[in-house]
């Protein structure tokens, strides 16, 4: 497949600037099977590498506190807007299935000259990291994974009318007043419901382009069960990951640092999975936090930055000192 990548300058430094702060800051375009993918590189000029991936439709925001923090650890961050997230075209459901979107992911990385890499993804980003783990393990030298789907077979209820003509339509394209309260009684656990100022912050992150709902519609549609199953799914709970999910495939991942950290009252992806993950290989570190839902990076920045320090010390750098020994 044909990739070309297009570096935007952002900063120029003299050479005695640079030697006094050499940092980078640089945007990407990565032009691949006919998709655009903007990487906006920060941090260290010459840190390890950490790649980024952000929930369903979500920006930078949603992992801001947690990006600042791997800069402050000596990581050179690349923030990936998968195509439709940040630039046009948006994706095609035919090409939108997790195997391809992280091989997708996989293909950014080689035109950037990316070799290894710690890749931080929440919700959405976290189940792609999954699959680029098992397809280009070489690539990975730890996931720290936040509220991630692909670990388990359920999702939140309301996942199954999404693929329902018109209203799956209605309800990725909320009123601001409809997305307020679906905020406050699905993504936002009992820690934070009730604060306003908190509630407004995460609101006004939400601004959906056309091109990222349809890129939003088309990862939905192609992640489906089979049919037969989907209709069973409207009757019935449970399943609705089956198509991608990596759970049956856990012991494979052993020998990868993981670290896992949820909210216990997520409503989109039960914390449970993880739960069921570990079990199945005990190596992945979980933790997971009280009065949290889905918006687990905002809502608990503090509690989750803590984790992943601690994760970094203990299972990162340590690798980092034997490989350059």
């Amino acid at each position: 497949m044909a990739t070309r990548t297009i570096h935007l300058a952002r900063m120029a430094l003299s050479r005695r600037a640079f030697a006094r702060d050499p940092c980078l800051m640089r945007d990407a375009i990565v032009e691949r099977g006919g998709y655009r993918i903007r990487v906006r590189t920060r941090g260290p000029a010459y840190g390890p590498d950490a790649l980024v991936l952000p929930g369903m439709g979500a920006t930078a925001s949603e992992l801001a506190p947690q990006i600042r923090l791997l800069r402050t650890l000596g990581y050179r961050t690349h923030l990936v807007d998968l195509p439709g997230f940040g630039l046009a075209p948006a994706l095609r459901k035919e090409d939108a299935r997790f195997a391809q979107l992280a091989d997708l992911v996989g293909g950014v990385c080689d035109a950037l000259g990316i070799r290894q890499t710690l890749i931080l993804g929440h919700s959405l980003g976290g189940g792609i990291a999954l699959h680029v783990a098992l397809r280009r393990r070489d690539l990975v030298s730890g996931l720290a994974l936040l509220s991630p789907a692909a670990m388990g077979r359920s999702l939140v209820w309301t996942y199954k009318l999404f693929c329902v003509p018109l209203v799956g339509r209605a309800l990725l394209r909320p009123s601001r007043q409809g997305m307020r309260s679906y905020l406050r009684h699905f993504l936002i656990g009992s820690a934070r419901r009730d604060d306003a100022k908190f509630v407004e912050q995460v609101l006004r992150q939400d601004r959906y382009s056309p091109a990222r709902l349809r890129s939003m519609r088309a990862i939905v549609w192609a992640n489906q069960p089979a049919r037969l199953r989907r209709v069973g799914l409207l009757l019935w709970p449970g399943g609705e990951q089956s198509a991608f999910t990596l759970r049956e495939r856990a012991a494979e991942f052993r020998g990868i640092p993981m670290l896992v950290l949820w909210g216990n009252e997520d409503r989109v992806i039960s914390s449970r999975d993880a739960v069921a993950f570990r079990a199945l290989n005990p190596d992945v570190e979980v933790h997971v936090a009280r009065g949290i839902a889905h918006m687990l990076p905002l809502e608990a920045a503090e509690w989750t930055n803590r984790h992943i320090t601690r994760f970094d010390a203990a299972r990162l750098r340590p690798l980092r000192v034997i490989s350059a020994a």
